[in-house]
């Protein structure tokens, strides 16, 4: 307690001016024109400026206790479901983008019980042939990033670190985001796995925040890198990875996808020279967030390749392979600026080598 109140009494001397041009903010808030806040609302107006920006389906919510929806941006939320003890369900969900002012999006969180595994969160083309989904269901295919790739790369709106609980946040530095395209359609590839003894109850709401374009420095957009194909023999600790080309640009944020017999994670830059620089690690397996947000960003001057590693401890009785279930994946998801650095890098087999695309000479 005596800790807190000396915070709060430096906070206040330094609002006063004394001793230092900005005042020192509590916890995750940041210091943006005038006042500490939370990053993901630096850009809210005073009043509400997207109204009806709530899409939700299913039985209200019980567990979750959500704040206020985003003032500029929108919220959307799962129907909720209650999975038997030990239960795994893959689907797909969807829903339209409700009606915005802005479109740039500088910020998202996730509010989740526990219980969800993933959800790759994107923003797609409405099928012409087949019209708007049938929300919150989906068309066939619908959850595939790269079906219909051809009608435009997609929008990745968020990816969730591996069965995190609580609250999660993507936040880009001030002035950064990605442009929504608003004719679109969301549709995720959501993961549930229930790893109690009872049954649970998965609720499930995602808040998007977005700014005016005129506040708009450098556009962001997504990159991966996938491992395929991997195997673990029974009772072997035995490390996953890969190395592949980048071209260039800024690196916002990384987040790690494993599942639960990773014990470390490493992403490192390497240049022409051989030269090599760790960026990134994290350790074993646990339920809090692994993204990782950068400010300053991360430059890729000079740097020909990124690697990433994942070491795995296979305690089981039976090999393990790249997939859902008892299996595992090595998978390296960020943001990157400009968009014409986006890449993809994709390695059929481990040992193999990585097929680095950049996709952003095709947008």
């Amino acid at each position: 307690m005596r800790i807190r109140i000396l915070a709060l009494l430096v906070v206040a001397a330094l609002s006063s001016g004394c001793g230092a041009e900005e005042p020192l903010c509590l916890g995750d808030d940041v210091f943006f024109r005038g006042a500490c806040v939370d990053p993901v609302r630096r850009y809210e107006p005073a009043a509400q400026l997207d109204a009806d920006n709530v899409v939700a389906y299913g039985e209200p919510l019980q567990d979750l206790t959500l704040p206020p929806p985003p003032k500029s941006g929108f919220r959307i939320v799962a129907p909720p479901r209650t999975l038997a003890p030990g239960e795994e369900i893959s689907f797909c969900l969807s829903w339209p983008i409700p009606a915005l002012k802005h479109d740039i999006v500088h910020g998202g969180r996730l509010y989740t019980t526990p219980g969800l595994h993933h959800s790759n969160m994107v923003a797609k083309p409405v099928q012409p042939d087949l019209g708007p989904n049938p929300y919150p269901n989906c068309h066939p295919g619908a959850d595939d990033p790269f079906s219909n790739v051809g009608a435009g790369i997609p929008d990745v709106l968020f990816a969730n670190s591996t069965q995190v609980v609580g609250e999660e946040t993507i936040q880009f530095p001030e002035g950064m985001g990605y442009v929504l395209d608003t004719t679109r359609e969301i549709s995720t590839s959501i993961h549930f796995l229930n790893t109690k003894t009872e049954p649970q109850r998965i609720e499930l709401a995602y808040d998007f925040f977005t700014m005016p374009k005129d506040e708009l420095t450098q556009e962001v957009a997504p990159f991966v890198v996938q491992i395929s194909d991997f195997s673990i023999p029974p009772h072997t600790t035995e490390s996953v990875g890969t190395t592949c080309t980048v071209f260039g640009g800024h690196v916002v944020s990384f987040m790690p996808h494993t599942h639960d017999l990773a014990q470390e994670f490493t992403v490192d830059f390497l240049t022409a020279d051989g030269g090599s620089r760790r960026v990134y690690e994290d350790g074993t397996y646990d339920l809090a967030s692994d993204i990782r947000n950068y400010d300053p960003p991360l430059d890729l001057e000079g740097v020909t390749a990124i690697r990433h590693a994942c070491l795995f401890d296979n305690t089981r009785d039976v090999e393990v392979h790249y997939g859902l279930g008892l299996n595992e994946m090595c998978i390296l998801f960020g943001y990157i600026y400009p968009p014409v650095k986006q890449f993809a890098g994709l390695v059929s087999q481990d040992g193999k080598p990585c097929s680095s695309l950049q996709l952003g000479l095709f947008r």
